[in-house]
């Protein structure tokens, strides 16, 4: 299945920027033994992934457009919650998307 460039823009412009915003707000709020404690039961009982791998492998390759596996800041420019929120998503600081920390943005979950 096949989705257009504006089904696409959709997918990745309001849910990533949600997302994005209640995962800073769960790592903010993770410091308190309260919050670590709702945090360690909420651990058991994970919500299921928002989106499927195949929808978040589709719209992360249209993104990809030099096909080398990440995503730039160039690369997400064109994508406005994803462009607004990179810097939220990009975990391990090396100014680029991987996968895992765009799958992870846009499911609620923190990258491994």
């Amino acid at each position: 299945m096949k989705f257009s460039a504006a089904w696409i823009h959709r997918f990745l412009a309001l849910p990533s920027a949600v997302l994005l915003l209640a995962l800073n707000a769960r790592a903010q709020g993770s410091d308190t033994p309260a919050a670590a404690a709702s945090s360690s039961a909420a651990t058991l009982q994970a919500p299921a992934p928002r989106y499927a791998a195949g929808e978040l492998q589709q719209a992360f390759d249209f993104m990809d457009a030099n096909r080398d596996g990440k995503v730039s800041r160039q690369e997400a420019a064109g994508f406005r919650g994803v462009a607004r929120h990179f810097d939220q998503a990009d975990a391990d600081k090396d100014s680029f998307l991987s996968r895992a920390e765009f799958d992870a943005a846009m499911n609620h979950v923190k990258p491994q």
